[in-house]
């Protein structure tokens, strides 16, 4: 009886020693973070350890923090040069102050006088105020040229409403996620914005703005809710306008499209910066519970400001998401998300620019 104890205990050490041999060598023959992350070969998961230089089998393996389970959330190999701290506190910030007031509680010409602290030579071209179909209040869009820097410029309101607030965190908390028109999958709330304005006639007018300044490049911005919907709208912009420039400027954005969202903005956009602020809660949601369950991811790449946002206190982050910014910053606070470069980006029934 001892004998075939021991036998049989014996066999089972062998056994599980040939089973992690042959997790390591399943694993171990991925030769980048691409190709490791997320690999699952007969039910053995392989993981991306960012302290570690080959593939391993098992998350727990790494460092929770730092075990890269997705594609597109591996280091990427060559930061942009181009992030310029100034142009986002000037040109920018004019940008989305002057969208905020694109809105029926902003009086006539609110967007101009935003507009008008520039030094630049500025207009605008094409105010949008769209009904939203899910929550039955609008979201604004600002079109507008830059003839010193050359841009046509998009911009997205942020969320200006409790309802619209409340609406969103409700479609987070589903889970809600349905096909996009252009690819991948989309968190559905903004699917649904994408498809209200497009149907507002946004194309038409973007279309005569660009037969009016043809060598123009284009930008398109927006913070918060409108930040979503500029990284949304910078691919249907980029896809439809393939021989211009576009870039994308998203300030305090919340995760929108799936993996292959984010994969089609790296193909067609020309360059985008996601401005993250520590401390801001939203760019932490929709929530993942799970990093199996379907959910969105962020773009890159993510500019990371210290809590006070002083010049030139700002890191590029090779992942679009990475415990060594945003993701871990474990304080949060509402003041982080409303306070960018020293100004007010709360909106609520804005008035002109003072």
């Amino acid at each position: 009886m001892r004998v075939a104890v021991a036998f049989l205990f014996s066999f089972f050490i062998e056994f599980c020693r040939l089973v992690s041999n042959l997790e390591l060598n399943q694993c171990r023959h991925l030769t980048s973070c691409e190709q490791c992350a997320g690999f699952v070969d007969n039910e053995i998961s392989c993981r991306w350890c960012l302290e570690s230089t080959e593939c391993v089998p098992s998350k727990y393996q790494c460092h929770p923090w730092k075990t890269v389970i997705h594609e597109i959330n591996c280091p990427l190999p060559k930061l942009p040069t181009t992030y310029s701290d100034t142009f986002l506190r000037t040109e920018i910030a004019a940008y989305i102050q002057a969208a905020n007031r694109v809105s029926e509680y902003s009086p006539v010409g609110a967007p101009m006088s935003c507009l008008m602290k520039l030094p630049s030579n500025v207009a605008v071209l094409y105010e949008l105020d769209v009904p939203t179909s899910l929550e039955g209040r609008t979201i604004g869009v600002l079109i507008g040229v830059n003839h010193d820097l050359q841009h046509v410029f998009i911009g997205f309101r942020s969320t200006n409403d409790p309802v619209q607030f409340v609406s969103q965190f409700y479609v987070f908390m589903m889970g809600w996620m349905e096909n996009f028109p252009l690819g991948g999958r989309m968190v559905a709330i903004y699917s649904i914005m994408y498809k209200n304005i497009l149907d507002f006639g946004f194309d038409s007018c973007l279309e005569k703005a660009i037969e009016r300044f043809p060598t123009y490049s284009l930008l398109v911005t927006g913070h918060s809710l409108g930040g979503a919907m500029a990284t949304v709208f910078s691919l249907h912009v980029a896809m439809k306008y393939q021989n211009k420039q576009t870039r994308l400027y998203s300030l305090s954005a919340p995760r929108s499209g799936d993996e292959t969202f984010v994969k089609l903005l790296r193909k067609h956009v020309y360059e985008e910066f996601r401005v993250v602020r520590d401390g801001d809660f939203v760019p932490d949601s929709p929530f993942r519970v799970s990093q199996t369950i379907e959910t969105a991811h962020h773009n890159s790449f993510e500019i990371f400001y210290g809590s006070h946002m002083a010049v030139d206190n700002y890191v590029i982050c090779d992942q679009p998401e990475t415990e060594y910014c945003l993701k871990g910053s474990w304080w949060k606070k509402p003041v982080a998300h409303m306070y960018l470069f020293d100004q007010n980006f709360y909106n609520y029934h804005l008035g002109y620019c003072e």
